[in-house]
Formats: structure tokens, sequence, C-alpha cells
């Protein structure tokens, strides 16, 4: 049977243009890869493996652990976060001899009950452990870190807590939080009613130590500096993204030593 020379060409002439088509969608997406943030996309790049260890449990029973020469460490997730992103830091930091650490899931939607519950959860590790008295150390990433500040308005809590250390936390809140609208994120814009509360304690002077991690890197603290606290132990670690503070090796290192000295 022959072709119909007109629907053959018609056939080829639309093949060329969907083939022409394919091609120019894939070097738009490459360019528009290629055009967001290099810091920024690593933290994409971050997000399968952190859902990988955000596996198990959100809520599960507090139980006493072995003392292991050193205090209770709490780790606060922060927006949109999970318990288990502190799975890789926690693993590491176990082989390191630090084996009594617990890590939080909060369950509430505004940073001031978030607060709450960690005031309570603090009490609860202190009690469970037979440590009546003594103090927890807090690892806070992000937001949490201001979630834990807040915690430590309640005198009773302070005294709970020996050392705060936070990583990549927006102190002075942050212009990225302009982008969204929830009762959560509006908390973290720099002209917020939290910011303002935490804004008292600057210069910090409170009896809880502070260490501040922050990074000119890192894509969501807008401007970087925000991570910073007058009057606490600022640490740069120049080239981390929001999510290596998690993820890298150098940040589990960081901690360690933040916490023992």
């Amino acid at each position: 049977m022959t072709a119909n020379p007109t629907l053959a060409a018609t056939a080829e002439m639309l093949g060329s243009f969907f083939t022409s088509l394919g091609g120019g969608i894939g070097r738009a997406a490459a360019r528009s890869h290629e055009a967001v943030d290099g810091d920024a996309r690593r933290d994409i790049a971050w997000v399968p493996v952190l859902a990988l260890a955000s596996v198990g449990p959100r809520f599960p029973e507090l139980k006493a652990l072995p003392d292991d020469g050193f205090r209770p460490v709490i780790f606060v997730h922060g927006l949109a976060g999970y318990r288990g992103n502190f799975l890789p830091m926690r693993t590491w930091l176990r082989l390191h001899g630090r084996t009594r650490s617990y890590s939080i899931g909060l369950k509430s939607r505004t940073m001031v009950e978030q607060a709450e519950e960690l005031r309570s959860y603090i009490a609860r590790v202190l009690v469970i452990n037979g440590l009546k008295g003594k103090q927890v150390d807090i690892v806070a990433h992000s937001a949490g870190g201001l979630v834990s500040r807040l915690a430590l308005k309640d005198p009773k809590t302070a005294g709970r807590v020996h050392r705060l250390v936070t990583l990549g936390t927006p102190h002075g809140g942050t212009w990225a939080a302009r982008f969204t609208g929830t009762r959560f994120t509006t908390s973290l814009r720099r002209d917020s009613g939290v910011i303002a509360r935490l804004e008292s304690d600057v210069p910090w002077r409170r009896p809880t130590k502070l260490v501040c991690f922050w990074s000119p890197a890192d894509p969501l603290m807008q401007p970087a500096e925000t991570a910073r606290v007058d009057g606490a132990d600022n640490r740069e670690i120049a080239g981390f993204s929001h999510l290596d503070w998690l993820m890298k090796r150098q940040a589990w290192m960081a901690v360690d030593e933040a916490l023992r000295d």
C-alpha cells in the first residue's frame, strides 16, 4: 500500500515539532535549575535524604536512658520539621559517647503553644531520669531555636537548661517569611510580636548559655546576621545552607564541641 505523501510530511513535521519542544522544555528546566541559588539547590537536594531520616514514631513514649556522663540533650526541630530530622546528628553523637538524647515531636501550630510543650517535655525528661534539680542541654534547628527561647521565658524552665545551641535560627526574624502567611510563619517575620518579645533578651544575659551557629550562605536567613544574637557565643560556619546544619558531619562535630566546652 502506497503511503500518502501529505500525511507522511505532516507526521514528520509534527515529529520534529515535538522533538524540538521536548528539547526546549529540557533546556528551560536546566536553565531554571541553574538560576536557583546554589545554596538553595543544596537544600532541595537534602530533602529526600531528610525524609528517609524522618521514618519512625512522631511522639514516642519518654523513657529513662542510661547515664552517659553528660547532661541529657533535647533536640528541637523547626518549621515543618520532624523529630527524626536529627537522626543523623544523634547517631553520630551516640557513636562519640553522647547516648542520652531526646528529640521532641511538636504537635501545636503556634510558636507559643510549642514553647509550652517544650517546657513540659524538659521537666519530664529530668523527672524520668531521676535528675530533679539538674539541667539539660538543648540543640535547636531553625524556628526551633525561637521556640526554645520562648520556653526559657519561664524562670523554672530557664533554671533547667544549662545551654541552648541554635542552628540557623532567625533570632531577629527573616524577610523570607514575608512570602507565606500562616500563623506560624508570620511569627518569623522581622516585625512580628514573637520577635519583639524575644528582643527584650538582647543583648543576651540570661543564665542559660546561648551558642548560635550561623552562615552567610544560609538562604532562609535574610539577612544572614539574623541567626546571631548580641551577647551570645556566635559561631560562623562558612558555606552552610539551611539543611546542612542537620546533615553535615562538620555541623555534628561543631555541636559536640559546643556542648562539651
